[in-house]
């Protein structure tokens, strides 16, 4: 059954059969179609075959995953995200939600919409939405969302813990800055230490370029109340590399270079 099929008969299930449907992405875990329902338009989510496990827990099925983004997108503040997001007990389980505007920074840059400094721009308010989000506590038993690791009382925080330039929209704004309309694929989202959020955007940009890692961490200092361990972070980063590398090789792909020395400079993380 390919994708096409899979959507059709998702949307079957879900007693809309026939509701007009447009592909809009293919994600590295997820389909994801434009839908027309008698709700009204929606995103829906369909966990691929062939898609990434959770690299946290790779035993987590896709159902549980989106459980637990529903909760994260229900706990959220300090950024924008879907709204009427509902889990459907689907064969394969999928879900749908409101459709936010905007395109994520990735594409605005491989589009060659953002230049250097408009780069730089985007990521202080990455970092400000980051620290928004990380003023979100752990309270009780954490409900849905697994730990990441066993944290210092009072510092678990909630963490998306796939934040990069794929998985944040928006749009420019007069003066070539940028407004975030979206934060999107909390599948990985986990209670924490805030220093685990930073991996990503360490790993895929900040590697390369370091100007961005100041204008990120500068955002986030804007809002947060307390300070980065960027000590942990590069930690952190070498340790994700390695884990990758050993799975693929080939994982990094232009990258891959700086990742390599990246891991050997900061071998005792």
């Amino acid at each position: 059954m390919d994708r096409e099929q899979l959507a059709d008969s998702v949307l079957e299930q879900l007693g809309e059969p026939g509701a007009r449907r447009v592909h809009a992405r293919d994600g590295r875990e997820h389909h994801l179609f434009r839908v027309h329902l008698a709700r009204g338009e929606r995103m829906l989510k369909i966990p691929r075959v062939d898609g990434m496990l959770d690299p946290f827990d790779p035993s987590r099925t896709a159902l549980e995953r989106l459980r637990c983004e529903a909760a994260a997108v229900a706990m959220a503040r300090g950024v924008p995200v879907a709204t009427h997001y509902e889990v459907h007990p689907t064969t394969p389980a999928c879900a749908t939600m409101t459709i936010l505007p905007g395109m994520t920074a990735e594409q605005a840059h491989e589009r060659g919409q953002l230049d250097a400094d408009a780069l730089l721009k985007v990521c202080v308010q990455m970092g400000r939405a980051l620290a928004g989000l990380h003023s979100v506590r752990r309270t009780g038993d954490g409900g849905l969302l697994p730990e990441l690791e066993v944290t210092e009382a009072g510092n678990a925080r909630l963490l998306h813990l796939d934040y990069h330039l794929g998985n944040v929209l928006g749009r420019p704004k007069i003066g070539a800055g940028w407004d975030i309309t979206g934060v999107v694929d909390w599948t990985c989202a986990r209670w924490g230490p805030p220093e685990a959020d930073f991996v990503e955007m360490q790993v895929s940009v900040f590697i390369r370029n370091p100007r961005a890692r100041d204008a990120f961490v500068a955002g986030y200092r804007q809002v947060a109340a307390r300070a980065i361990d960027m000590a942990e972070v590069e930690r952190r980063s070498a340790r994700e590399i390695r884990r990758r590398l050993a799975l693929d090789s080939t994982e990094g792909g232009a990258a891959r270079g700086y990742w390599t020395a990246w891991a050997e400079k900061h071998e005792g993380g």
